[in-house]
């Protein structure tokens, strides 16, 4: 959590880890999918407002969401009543949906992945995060590496192809 003392409001700040800083082409990869994702003007997406660097310090300032997470949420007050649960479900929908038709995959949607303020908005956070890393392969070519959360991600997440949205 940090402060823009500029437009004077909250924000979020999240650092990329020192492996993916130092790595050139991820970094780079990172940065391209940081600024498609600023793109993304959605009530249900958290808003990613810039993406800097500080000598080797690489971050992005997003919306500050004042709430909880969704796996949190359930663990406080679940279980939740059929209304509450599909008002939930229907904006997180609502905002991958709308990721998707803009061409991109979140790859990593979990409970932790989904702020619900006091109100019951929705916002689903950490968008292209886990696409930008993951890197690009070929159709039918396996990643060396598989991103996401392995009680979340897809099977085929899990045999090493790129996600797709039929995947989040």
């Amino acid at each position: 959590r940090g402060h823009d003392s500029r437009l004077g409001r909250d924000v979020a700040i999240k650092v990329l880890p020192p492996e993916v800083a130092n790595d050139a082409e991820r970094r780079a990869r990172f940065e391209r999918e940081a600024t498609v994702v600023a793109g993304l003007k959605h009530p249900n997406i958290v808003t990613l407002y810039d993406f800097r660097q500080d000598g080797n310090t690489h971050y992005i300032i997003m919306e500050f969401v004042e709430g909880q997470d969704l796996k949190k949420l359930i663990r406080t007050q679940g279980p939740f009543t059929v209304d509450r649960a599909l008002n939930i479900a229907i904006q997180i929908c609502a905002g991958i949906g709308y990721a998707h038709r803009s061409g991109l995959v979140h790859a990593d949607v979990k409970p932790q992945n989904v702020l619900v303020t006091e109100e019951d908005q929705v916002k689903v956070t950490d968008f292209g995060i886990a696409q930008a890393l993951s890197g690009d392969t070929a159709p039918g070519e396996k990643q060396s590496v598989v991103w996401g959360s392995p009680h979340y991600f897809a099977p085929e997440q899990a045999r090493g192809e790129k996600p797709t949205p039929a995947s989040d």
